[in-house]
């Protein structure tokens, strides 16, 4: 259907994923890790009703095939220049599709959950432009935009200063939502220590239980109470 809001996907290589995990997870590891949250992002996008669909960008045959099989659009992503590159390569799909607008979801964030996307998606009918941020480096988890190429993509540490600035360059107040589920990506070893008892996110607990139970370093808390499916 056009004429909607999509959530937008940008996917690196599975094999390149997680880098910052290096010093305590094999190479094998990492991409399980992120092979899991993929699927727990995309599960639960699949649920919310109020999406037209789901795009995913990526120059990984992997992910397409993940993608394909949670019913989402698939994009490649031949330059391959980060995950602004991406965004900007869905949302100029977006655009020529005449689609609404966009809800930008990495694939590393397993603990957002249908309810939040869901505020998302209500607070985007009085904003254009709705942030969630990260709640531990100040960048940005879930990017909305209507239209798509309302605001230009700015990823990565702190960019959730820089997307509230470039929203109100252009005249814009953003809405922005702290999101606990959706606020926790994970990306340094701190960030495997948040379990949200509410979060499915079967996935990427049965992996955090897994590298516990084979003595994984518990970087804060412990990864023995993990609830696994």
């Amino acid at each position: 259907m056009r004429g909607g809001i999509w959530a937008l996907v940008p996917v690196k290589r599975l094999d390149r994923a997680k880098s910052r995990l290096a010093d305590i997870l094999e190479p094998g590891e990492r991409k399980a890790l992120a092979r899991a949250m993929l699927c727990d992002v995309l599960g639960t996008l699949s649920r919310v009703d109020g999406l037209s669909g789901i795009l995913v960008v990526t120059g990984d045959s992997e992910v397409a095939s993940i993608a394909a099989s949670f019913g989402a659009t698939v994009i490649p992503d031949m330059v391959e220049d980060g995950i602004n590159g991406a965004v900007r390569h869905g949302m100029r799909w977006f655009d020529a599709e005449h689609e609404s607008g966009a809800v930008v979801v990495p694939g590393d964030v397993p603990f957002v959950t249908v309810a939040e996307l869901n505020s998302v998606l209500t607070a985007l009918r009085s904003s254009p432009v709705v942030i969630a941020p990260a709640l531990r480096d100040g960048g940005t988890n879930v990017l909305a935009v209507a239209p798509p190429l309302l605001l230009r993509p700015a990823f990565g540490p702190d960019s959730f200063a820089r997307h509230v600035a470039a929203a109100r360059a252009l005249g814009i107040e953003p809405r922005t939502l702290l999101l606990d589920g959706a606020g926790h990506d994970i990306d340094v070893a701190s960030d495997l220590a948040f379990y949200d008892g509410e979060s499915p996110a079967k996935r990427t607990r049965a992996c955090i239980g897994h590298f516990a139970g084979i003595g994984f370093p518990v970087p804060a808390g412990s990864f023995k109470e993990v609830l696994l499916p």
